[in-house]
């Protein structure tokens, strides 16, 4: 396409990039004698007719938005089926290539990044149009700083039409609102939640959900938990941290009303000044001359004066009440600092000096107690360890009290740090940002400590080092028991069953009116059940009379494997009476059906299992 004049116009001079839906080119507007960006689309959308529609609609909506932070649509066309739009020509980068570049972004530039997008959205839901496709790939850097949203509109008609590219899902996924997973109604509060995801992944360089598949991505978005951005980044603020996860919420009526909301909340979490962040305004050049110094100073001194006369002159009851208001709004300050002083519960504080810092913030979480974190240079203490603890161990507070903890972030001398009772995985980052590599992992087995998790550590803590220097680890394994079946035992049957699998009896649960002493009680159901497998070592009982035997039940499952992509592994597991099991387990091709004859006796439940997500889950 290179060097094709659209419309006799549009004189095309390179091509500067290419998407899901469009390829972009550098062009000179021959008319106006201007740089400008030409987008046109792929031949599977011009063939669309109720697309192009929608498309030409959506644009010219977006055609009529003017804000310096959104790229402005000039002009909607076709030329011989070629259906383009002419854009403001912006020099720089995608904020996604931003990202990629710049693995540490400081915290106030990616909040002031969000804010100047957010602009962009204030100006636009305040046209009535939604974005819908808020990415970083939607984001443009220019070279002195400014940031610039592309694509308004061209989203909606994307997302209403059935000509969707795998590459465009894939890119669009990880910023997909709950709402639009689930095919539900897209209001103003989409573009919070797609906002939101863009600045975590900009304060923490990591995305929240992550997959093989769009499908198990969108999943995530509507049913999984998002991990705190300060497991990634502890120099968030806990302020800041509220605020994000408050645009991330699922329910849309639990995120922020408006976008200008969300703004306001992320300036005051920064501490930014409306002065200094306020919202991008045109150029004007109608001023010839500085104002001059003295007028400036006399300006002030004389809002001053009227300042003092306006208080001097107010009536004393006023200031009473101002008083009054400002004792409130510091006893308020004072209440959510330093905990709920209407608990009844006092909670001790334990000792976490010493520790990590990730172990010392999932204690003191587990205690309903909020943390606070600060850094500071050390070359005794290990980097991430605990150096000191305010409020001191042994402590009684009440719940929701903030514990400040003096983090160390090492020194000029490197020292091994701890990492026993980290995760593999969080082990692997803290060497990782001190030049440390990790070295032989090993299993152990210490029934006292979680699982997967690290119980000892070669060099200890403590130990100086080198850059590269290698360290060795074991991950306790706990060796996993298969519990056996013992529904319809007696209690001493099933006593000496599980103890000869080293299992004991946790909890006996009586029902139907006997007692563990009655001799003709029976086991009417068990946790863990039959034939799973667990770490732990007690198995708790329910007892009651026995019953008649229960009616088998029986059944076909039939799956049908979709066409296209690799084969998937499919799992079908039974839960009845005497306990779950599989009944089948295996790999399928694609466009293969599954059949599978399953029976039980009593209560009979189906579950079916591909590449690890339920797709069926019923009763047989």
């Amino acid at each position: 396409m290179t060097g094709k004049i659209l419309d006799d116009r549009y004189e095309l001079m390179e091509k500067i990039g290419s998407g899901g839906m469009a390829d972009v080119y550098k062009a000179r507007d021959i008319l106006l004698d201007r740089i400008v960006a030409v987008k046109i689309l792929h031949s599977s959308f011009a063939e669309d007719n109720d697309f192009i529609i929608r498309f030409r609609h959506e644009a010219q909506s977006a055609g009529k938005l003017s804000h310096p932070n959104i790229v402005g649509i000039y002009d909607v066309g076709c030329d011989s089926d070629v259906h383009y739009i002419v854009m403001e020509y912006v020099e720089g980068e995608t904020l996604k290539q931003y990202i990629q570049n710049h693995p540490n972004i400081p915290i106030d530039t990616a909040v002031r990044i969000a804010i100047e997008i957010g602009y962009a959205l204030e100006e636009a839901h305040a046209n009535g149009i939604i974005h819908c496709d808020i990415k970083p790939h939607n984001v443009l850097l220019t070279r002195n700083g400014k940031v610039k949203v592309t694509d308004f509109g061209i989203a909606r008609a994307i997302n209403s039409s059935t000509v969707i590219d795998k590459e465009s899902i894939l890119g669009s996924v990880h910023y997909l609102s709950p709402e639009q997973a689930a095919g539900d109604k897209i209001t103003a509060k989409t573009d919070i939640y797609s906002l939101g995801i863009v600045l975590y992944e900009m304060l923490t360089h990591h995305l929240p959900f992550e997959g093989e598949t769009a499908v198990s991505i969108a999943l995530q978005h509507m049913q999984g938990d998002i991990p705190r951005p300060t497991k990634y980044n502890p120099a968030i603020s806990p302020m800041l941290e509220e605020c994000l996860l408050t645009a991330l919420q699922k329910d849309p009526d639990k995120r922020y009303d408006t976008v200008s909301d969300f703004i306001s909340e992320l300036k005051i979490a920064q501490g930014f000044t409306t002065t200094i962040y306020k919202p991008a305004s045109h150029d004007f050049t109608a001023m010839t001359r500085p104002i001059p110094q003295k007028a400036v100073r006399g300006h002030k001194v004389q809002k001053e004066s009227k300042l003092t006369r306006l208080i001097t002159n107010l009536p004393q009851k006023y200031i009473w009440i101002g008083m009054a208001v400002l004792f409130v709004l510091c006893f308020a300050w004072a209440f959510f600092s330093f905990g709920n002083f209407w608990s009844s519960e006092n909670i001790s504080v334990p000792n976490v000096v010493g520790k990590p810092v990730e172990v010392a913030e999932t204690t003191l979480k587990k205690l309903d107690l909020k943390v606070s974190v600060d850094e500071i240079a050390s070359d005794d203490v290990p980097a991430g360890q605990v150096i000191s603890q305010t409020p001191a161990a042994g402590t009684n507070v009440k719940a929701r009290r903030i514990i400040h903890l003096t983090v160390s972030k090492g020194g000029s001398a490197m020292l091994i740090p701890d990492l026993k009772g980290l995760t593999l995985e969080q082990a692997k980052e803290r060497l990782d940002k001190m030049g440390l590599t990790l070295g032989a992992v090993e299993n152990g087995n210490d029934p006292d400590k979680p699982s997967d998790v690290i119980i000892s550590q070669s060099p200890e803590s403590g130990a100086k080092a080198t850059k590269g220097t290698r360290v060795n680890i074991v991950i306790n394994m706990k060796q996993k028991v298969h519990v056996p079946n013992v529904v319809g035992m007696s209690l001493s049957d099933a006593r000496n069953t599980l103890l000869s699998m080293k299992l004991s009896v946790g909890t006996i649960t009586a029902s139907d009116g006997v007692s563990a002493d009655d001799s003709s009680a029976v086991i009417l159901s068990q946790d863990p059940a039959g034939g799973e497998s667990t770490s732990s070592s007690v198995v708790n009982l329910t007892i009651g009379k026995k019953k008649a035997p229960a009616q088998t039940k029986t059944g076909t499952v039939n799956i049908s494997i979709p066409k296209g992509g690799n084969a998937r592994q499919v799992e079908i597991y039974v839960t009845d009476d005497n306990g779950k099991h599989t009944a089948y387990s295996g790999k399928a091709a694609p466009g293969s059906t599954v059949s599978k004859d399953v029976s039980g006796t009593g209560s009979v439940h189906v579950q079916v299992v591909i590449d690890g997500s339920v797709v069926q889950d019923r009763e047989l």
